[in-house]
């Protein structure tokens, strides 16, 4: 039974085939524009060789409603001036109008049969029309148009356009529609923030790392610059000394300074003269001018 609930599909094979919904609005246009027009008896007798797939029980309708409204349908495909996409767009559309005034007489399972049967009849009956739609229409599956139907009617509650030919609970699919993806994009919203976290976490914690590691490196490049450079002055000041006519004179020079290093050095550890207090200086000059008289 077909349904109008969203039903499992293969997104990676289908996502291409469903590029002609956007095109769909202009043939509900042309659908609603057919709904008073009065086609006589001009298709009856095509009509009504074909009856017999109809299953509902007022056939006269078939014949003079839906049988003539779906010929004059593919007529305007056919002379459509529009572009091969409205064409395309228009092929698989009618199937969608049609499964929908199928379903009031209870009959819409037969949607895909009765479709092949007016397409091919059509064209018999009128040889000068192209085969635009035939190839589609044969192909055409109850899976695939039930795909079709839950795709379209939930592309409509997104884009928020109504036709008289979608069933008068569809408010209520758009609501739970609408339900359901708030919830799932509230969940989605909170997954990002938490991910972009934890990526802002770990972006900072690879920084810190980083110029931690940076700075090791940068400390050691420098300890170890230090100690090359000492070692080439070292090993070249000694090669100067041993092995050059300036030895001599830095020998020389490094007496001089040992020299009066050690002169600056004894000078300062030399006891200063002891001062002696006046007092008792004054005490022994009297004492020695007493014992000469």
């Amino acid at each position: 039974m077909m349904g109008d609930n969203i039903v499992p599909l293969k997104y990676n094979v289908m996502h291409a085939s469903y590029g002609f919904l956007d095109d769909f609005s202009y043939w509900e246009e042309i659908m609603q524009m057919k709904e008073n027009d009065n086609y006589g008896s001009y298709y009856n007798a095509y009509c009504s060789s074909i009856d017999y797939v109809f299953k509902g029980e007022n056939k006269t309708e078939f014949i003079k409603e839906i049988c003539p409204k779906s010929f004059s349908c593919f007529y305007d495909m056919l002379i459509s001036k529009k572009n091969t996409n409205y064409r395309e767009a228009g092929c698989r559309y009618f199937p969608y109008w049609l499964y929908y005034i199928l379903k009031k007489h209870n009959c819409s399972n037969d949607t895909v049969q009765i479709y092949k049967t007016l397409m091919n009849t059509y064209l018999r009956y009128l040889p000068s029309a192209s085969t635009f739609c035939t190839e589609y229409a044969n192909k055409l599956t109850n899976e695939q148009l039930e795909d079709l139907i839950s795709i379209y009617n939930t592309y409509k509650c997104i884009k928020k356009t109504e036709t008289n030919y979608i069933p008068q609970n569809n408010n209520e699919y758009c609501i739970t529609l609408k339900k359901i993806i708030d919830k799932y994009q509230e969940s989605i919203i909170e997954e990002d923030h938490d991910m972009a976290q934890s990526r802002k976490s770990s972006i900072e914690g690879n920084i810190i790392q980083e110029i931690a590691c940076s700075c090791r490196s940068n400390i050691i490049n420098t300890i170890a610059t230090t100690i090359i450079l000492t070692s080439l002055i070292l090993f070249f000041l000694l090669l100067v000394f041993k092995y050059t006519s300036y030895g001599p004179l830095l020998r020389h020079g490094i007496k001089s300074i040992r020299k009066k290093l050690y002169n600056i050095f004894n000078t300062r550890n030399i006891p200063k003269r002891t001062e002696v207090p006046i007092n008792i200086l004054n005490s022994g000059i009297y004492d020695m001018m007493y014992n000469q008289f």
